[in-house]
């Protein structure tokens, strides 16, 4: 087993599935389920602020959080010429047609120990309080340090069609609430793959408990354990229905990936650039976070192997 696989086997939050198909036949994945909701459910979350409280019903009700106008047009203006400098920096990464989908990737981390530019960008999207305040309220999780951050480049080649991947298929994340975030520098337009959203479908309802416990089978059964298609007499029996969420740039959107979601398709040259940002640790089991620390240590001191520390990069920022 790879240095990645184990480090996502054992430190990484519970996988969406897991086990044979027998006992999931007998209920695993619907005992799974319940028992992380049932701990969210007994959960605190914090006081709202004054600027937070119509969010976080906005977030509880429908699931997902958008705050148009995030940062004041100076503010704003930096912080995309920080991320033009992000496009060219040592630690950027460049991943031509991506999967065979024609989407070019520039992907650049973004750490919480970092000075200058990157700093500036840490202080005014992931420690923004108003996220903090609102991830902490859905999640029913202290916050107790910022997200991974990160900056993300999507350019579809001209003269090319759009190949459908995994991440174009309706699917959620984890059997349980767990909050992402991204931070639009261009806008969401239909051409360059505006996240879609299905509205309430976080909510844990008797028809998800009927599709978790079927899905849980066909997962197992099945060979390919990534995005399964969801079956259209689920679909009814949920009431999904899908919703591009189209923003203008300077657009703070949050949301809580037990709900149903994908990326849209992208037209031939559009681009779309923005900084993501993920709560999963909160989730992790209750010795990851010591081990992560032990590694960013280590890394920062540079006695970190190097096959070890390009296996968990993702991990160190």
């Amino acid at each position: 087993m790879s240095i990645n696989s184990l480090a996502k086997r054992f430190l990484e939050p519970p996988r969406y599935h897991s086990g044979p198909v027998l006992p999931n036949l007998l209920g695993w994945q619907l005992a799974r389920v319940l028992s992380h909701h049932g701990a969210h459910a007994m959960r605190r979350g914090p006081a709202p602020l004054p600027e937070t409280k119509e969010l976080i019903g906005q977030g509880i009700e429908d699931g997902v959080v958008i705050i148009p106008n995030f940062l004041p047009a100076d503010e704003f203006e930096r912080l995309r010429d920080c991320c033009a400098k992000l496009r060219s920096g040592p630690a950027t990464r460049y991943e031509a047609n991506r999967g065979g989908t024609g989407l070019d990737f520039t992907t650049s981390p973004i750490s919480r120990e970092d000075q200058g530019d990157n700093a500036f960008v840490v202080e005014k999207i992931a420690n923004d309080p108003r996220l903090l305040n609102v991830v902490s309220a859905l999640s029913r999780h202290q916050i107790t340090r910022p997200p991974q951050i990160g900056y993300q480049l999507l350019t579809m080649r001209d003269n090319e069609e759009f190949v459908p991947d995994a991440e174009t298929i309706l699917h959620a994340d984890r059997h349980y609430p767990t909050i992402k975030a991204y931070y639009s520098l261009n806008g969401s337009t239909m051409e360059n793959g505006a996240y879609v959203w299905v509205p309430r479908s976080h909510k844990l309802t008797a028809a998800r408990l009927r599709y978790e416990y079927a899905d849980s089978i066909r997962v197992a059964r099945s060979p390919v354990k990534h995005n399964l298609e969801i079956p259209e007499a689920h679909l009814k029996d949920m009431g999904v229905v899908e919703k591009h969420i189209l923003t203008e740039p300077n657009t703070l959107v949050i949301s809580n990936n037990f709900g149903f979601h994908r990326r849209g398709h992208f037209a031939p040259g559009a681009v779309r650039e923005q900084i993501r940002l993920v709560f999963h640790y909160l989730e992790e089991p209750f010795y990851a976070t010591w081990a992560w620390n032990v590694l960013r240590n280590l890394n920062k001191r540079k006695m970190l192997p190097e096959k070890v520390r390009r296996a968990v990069q993702y991990r160190l920022t």
